[in-house]
């Protein structure tokens, strides 16, 4: 695994870490909700507008899997 790439899971292992505590005490949406309020912040604070709105785009159009975890709430 290339270095950048240890680095993107380790963010990502210590940010869903700290959603699934925040899922203790929050609605799983008001947390989801919230992350993605932050995230498209900062997408929209860094990229330029036509990335931005790709990025968008490319959201809209993914398909993701949910995780198989028991819900909290």
């Amino acid at each position: 695994m290339a270095h950048k790439d240890k680095e993107l899971e380790q963010i990502y292992n210590d940010i869903f870490a700290d959603a699934t505590k925040y899922m203790r005490d929050y609605e799983v949406q008001a947390v989801a909700a919230t992350y993605m309020a932050i995230a498209m912040r900062l997408y929209k604070t860094h990229l330029e507008e036509e990335e931005y709105e790709d990025m968008i785009q490319t959201v809209m159009e993914s398909e993701v899997k949910p995780y198989k975890v028991p819900k909290v709430h």
